[in-house]
């Protein structure tokens, strides 16, 4: 894991350069720029989570690694980045052996997605209404999604659609497939985009998981995910507590440092002291669900990944959100002008909250599990 890790290290710092120079006109311009998604590629961090025999690494760990420091520059390179390995993951998860030589290739040269949420809600994947129609050897899809990471500029789709058997997962191409791009306040940048369907035929070969297996593929997709998901949130706050920290530093208010009143630094003791500790608890769940044995003795017994995965998600969005708010807090007015260095950390933080599942979710998976 060392070499690894080491490797993964190197990749990310070829690519951080060109995300800080074009960070500021991402989030301005809400675009993803091609040359920042080809060096993503290029360098193997769209891979991470491919299987081995495909060149990737199979690991959350790694994942997590990656989320973190892109997310400390720009967290909707980040966010593009951790949902496109989510969408390599559910293949490594539940496609056959055909189904990966024909997708993962795809996947390892363009941009892929889930596609869930509808305009009628989110949380509630058991709700989907979507249409899967068959007619002969195809099914075909008709129905509208919305807030769909990386759809703008992706061309890979797995789709959780409603059949006569029950909600499926079926993967298919941009092709007939309607795009509108959305205006987030934050993690800017990520293609999110909704999107329609209006006859879209999709094989039957290319069904991911089986006929009626839709929210498995989808469950199980999203719980060991959130946990590179929630690595984001450690990044967007060390942004913030190393801006906080910065700025504290240099400015002076009643004849003295900012940084020299007991108040500002009790202020960032706690956030540094919570960012270590989320810290710990995301790189911990992410070894046990990588299925290192070692790690699994550091967490309750009964807590499962996708319990750990709410956990981290849940304190994470938690974090990110308060180191925030210090931030802006300590930068005062300034902290509040578009273009400043903790306004779009501000802005990002929040879709922490609600992305892959809202924060009151989180709490419903862990509850339910605590009180089984």
């Amino acid at each position: 894991m060392v070499e690894e890790v080491v490797e993964v290290k190197e990749s990310v710092s070829k690519v951080l350069p060109l995300i800080s120079k074009k960070s500021t006109a991402i989030d301005k311009n809400n675009e993803m720029y091609p040359e920042i998604l080809q060096a993503l590629f290029d360098h193997g961090l769209m891979s991470i989570l491919a299987p081995k025999e495909f060149g990737g690494f199979e690991s959350y760990y790694l994942a997590s690694l990656v989320a973190e420091s892109l997310a400390k520059v720009n967290a909707g390179v980040a966010h593009s980045v951790v949902v496109h390995n989510a969408t390599m993951d559910a293949l490594r998860l539940f496609g056959t052996k055909e189904q990966k030589e024909k997708w993962i290739p795809k996947l390892k040269k363009s941009a892929g997605t889930l596609a869930m949420t509808e305009p009628g809600g989110g949380s509630d994947v058991a709700a989907i209404k979507m249409e899967a129609k068959k007619e002969g050897d195809v099914y075909i899809l008709n129905g509208r999604k919305t807030l769909i990471t990386n759809a703008e500029f992706g061309n890979v789709f797995i789709v959780i659609a409603r059949a006569e058997e029950g909600l499926t997962a079926f993967l298919t191409e941009k092709d007939s497939i309607v795009v509108t791009k959305l205006n987030a306040s934050g993690m800017r940048g990520s293609g999110l985009s909704s999107v329609g369907f209006s006859n879209v035929e999709v094989a039957e070969e290319d069904i991911l998981g089986g006929l009626g297996k839709g929210l498995k593929v989808a469950l199980g997709t999203l719980a060991p995910n959130r946990i590179p998901f929630s690595a984001m949130g450690i990044g967007i706050a060390n942004r913030c507590l190393e801006a906080a920290i910065k700025y504290a530093k240099e400015r002076s208010a009643f004849g003295k440092k900012v940084a020299d009143f007991q108040g500002i630094q009790w202020m960032l003791a706690d956030i540094v002291a919570e960012i270590e500790a989320v810290k710990s608890l995301v790189y911990t769940s992410a070894k046990v669900a990588d299925g290192n044995e070692e790690a699994k003795l550091d967490v309750t017994a009964s807590i499962d990944v996708t319990t750990l995965g709410a956990i981290c998600k849940l304190k994470a969005a938690e974090v990110a959100k308060k180191a925030a708010d210090i931030a802006v807090e300590i930068y005062g007015g300034h902290g509040v002008i578009t273009g400043s260095p903790v306004e779009r950390a501000y802005r990002d933080a929040k879709l922490l909250d609600i992305a892959e599942g809202t924060s009151e979710i989180m709490k419903v998976i862990i509850s339910r599990k605590i009180l089984e």
